[in-house]
């Protein structure tokens, strides 16, 4: 703007010198010092106008630098809320993750104790087992033992009632061939109590009979 002025009034002061060169024409020397300075005024009008052009660019460059800036400006402004707004997003996805993670963490942790307890539990029932184990074969000792005094038992038991049932009989078939008293022979008396005892003595081996074991596997 400053420069603009300054072309009006070069211009002005061209027309001026002009009006005063009519005026004056009658003085020569006169006339021509003024034509000198009417040119340098049209050459000072001349620079001056060409400067106000050249302003006049250089300031519709720095207006469209200026609107290229404002727009940089407000793409970087609408970069920098959308960069907030993402970092605002990721740092709630960061706290969720962290809660997830401290989240398997303590679920890690109570996995971990309860495998802890299974395998305690585990050894302990080994150790168990092993023992019942060493029992069982004990027992299984034990009954093999057993079985066998068992059935040496049951042998004697069986021998016993064989000879007990032999001398039954063979204490009755002495009395039956033993020649009877008379007076025996005629009561019988002694011969009916001796089979009652005989008897007797058969039922109660008969009852206390030795059965059989079976056979062992």
């Amino acid at each position: 703007m400053v420069w603009h002025n300054t072309g009006v009034r070069a211009v002005l002061g061209v027309v001026l010198l002009a009006l005063c060169v009519g005026v004056s024409a009658q003085d020569d020397k006169r006339s021509q010092r003024e034509r000198e300075a009417l040119r340098r005024a049209q050459q000072q009008a001349q620079r001056a106008t060409q400067e106000l052009g050249a302003l006049q660019q250089q300031l519709a460059a720095a207006e469209a630098a200026r609107a290229r800036l404002d727009g940089a400006a407000q793409a970087a402004q609408q970069q920098a809320r959308s960069e907030a707004a993402r970092g605002q997003r990721l740092a709630r996805d960061l706290a969720a993750a962290r809660e997830e993670r401290d989240a398997l963490a303590r679920d890690k942790a109570a996995l971990e104790a309860q495998l802890a307890q299974a395998q305690a539990r585990a050894s302990r029932l080994d150790k168990e087992l092993a023992a019942a184990t060493e029992r069982g074969r004990a027992l299984d000792g034990r009954q093999a033992t057993l079985s066998q005094e068992l059935a040496a038992c049951t042998r004697r038991s069986q021998g016993l009632y064989t000879t007990g049932r032999a001398l039954i009989e063979d204490c009755r078939q002495y009395h039956a061939d033993k020649p009877a008293l008379s007076l025996e022979a005629f009561t019988g008396l002694r011969r009916v109590g001796l089979e009652n005892t005989l008897q007797t003595y058969r039922d109660q081996l008969d009852e206390h009979k030795p059965v059989a074991l079976p056979a062992q596997p």
